[in-house]
C-alpha cells in the first residue's frame, strides 16, 4: 500500500473546541441563584447548565460529589464536570460559592465564581 493510500484510509482525528460554550458559562459567572436551601440552588444551577449545554448539542455529566470547603457561613464547591460533544469528551471545572444571605428567613445565594 502506498503512503498516499494509507493517508486516505487513516481515520481523521477531529478535535472540537468548546471555547464558545465556556465563554457562555463565564458570562453567567457572578449571576446569583437564590433558594431556601443549598439543595434548591444546586437544582436551579443544574437546570441552567443543562439548558446551555443542550443549546450547543452537548451532554453534561455531573460528578456524584463535589470538593467542598467551608468558611463560616460560606460554602465553596468545586465540580469537575464532563461535557460530551459529538466528537469527544471534555472536562471543565466549575467553582460555586454558596452563602447565607438572610439569617432570619434562612435564604441562600449561590454564584459561579470560576469556569476552567
Amino acid at each position: 500500500m502506498t503512503q498516499k493510500a494509507r493517508k486516505l484510509t487513516q481515520k481523521k482525528r477531529v478535535n472540537e473546541s468548546i471555547l464558545a460554550f465556556k465563554k457562555e458559562l463565564k458570562a453567567i459567572t457572578f449571576e446569583p441563584f437564590y433558594g431556601s436551601t443549598i439543595k434548591d440552588i444546586i437544582a436551579k444551577l443544574t437546570v441552567k447548565l443543562e439548558e446551555i449545554t443542550s443549546e450547543y448539542g452537548y451532554e453534561i455529566e455531573f460528578p456524584e460529589k463535589a470538593k467542598t470547603e467551608i468558611e463560616g457561613d460560606i460554602y465553596y464547591f468545586e465540580y469537575d464536570v464532563k461535557i460530551k460533544t459529538k466528537v469527544s469528551n471534555k472536562k471543565i471545572t466549575i467553582q460555586v460559592q454558596f452563602m447565607n444571605v438572610t439569617y432570619e428567613q434562612g435564604g441562600w445565594m449561590g454564584i459561579i465564581t470560576s469556569v476552567k
